[in-house]
């Protein structure tokens, strides 16, 4: 097993190495779906302007700045990437953008008290962490009960001959789309499709589920995007005794 020192350093290495470009191919190698995928993430939030909102896995602060936009709600960005959060202060910069706080940290140690926060967000984490169970229970300790969580992760479509299409964009496409754009961009191609697989070969959804109750939060549903590009997961925090 991959110790935690040694994978959030790989991790940042990875996000470090593309944070100034991130959003275009972003956008291009979802095949334009990143984006309708996090507006159906952020529709399921349902929280009051003034309520706060923690987004772990912030990145270039897309998802934050979103819900801030939508709700007028109060949003912390958290990212273990220091250039990503300096992407994001970038673009919270301008104008028109909402305004969100950003804080470095890593996602298995949050620097916030017990339930410190309306909701709690988080984006494309999982495979980056050692301890799925522990970083759950982590994100659902700063939740107030009653609070909701939500996530948005890659997933494995489920139909064999449109995962057969999924492996070819992932295994062919996407190595072969991203080796001039930088080195960062040719080590995600590379290591994506084989780590989305490996996540899902490992767990599956019944299992997220269950981690999920583990941590306390309950009534979790979830929702396939893009016919299994994507996969939103919501619950709501319990009101018992501490996790």
């Amino acid at each position: 097993m991959i110790g935690p020192d040694r994978r959030n350093r790989e991790t940042r290495g990875i996000f470090d190495g593309i944070a100034d470009s991130y959003e275009g191919p972003a956008r291009l190698f979802s095949l334009f779906q990143y984006g309708r995928w996090r507006r159906s993430l952020v529709s399921q939030l349902r929280v009051a302007a003034g309520a706060s909102v923690l987004d772990v896995c912030t990145g270039t602060g897309l998802v934050a700045s979103e819900i801030a936009r939508r709700n007028g709600c109060r949003v912390v960005g958290v990212d273990l990437s220091e250039r990503m959060i300096e992407k994001a202060h970038r673009m919270a910069e301008s104008p028109d953008a909402p305004g969100v706080d950003l804080v470095k940290g890593r996602a298995e140690s949050l620097p916030f008290a017990d339930h410190s926060f309306d909701a709690v967000v988080f984006t494309f984490l999982l495979r980056y962490v050692d301890d799925v169970p522990s970083t759950l229970r982590e994100l659902a300790r700063v939740l107030r009960p009653g609070g909701r969580m939500l996530s948005l992760e890659f997933f494995v479509p489920p139909n064999p001959a449109l995962k057969a299409l999924w492996l070819l964009h992932t295994r062919l496409v996407l190595p072969m789309g991203t080796r001039y754009l930088s080195p960062g961009w040719r080590r995600v191609g590379e290591f994506l499709g084989p780590s989305i697989s490996q996540f899902y070969r490992t767990y599956d959804v019944d299992d997220l589920r269950g981690m999920w109750a583990q941590a306390g939060v309950g009534n979790v549903q979830t929702r396939i995007h893009s016919f299994g590009g994507a996969l939103t997961m919501w619950g709501e925090k319990e009101a018992r005794g501490e996790i």
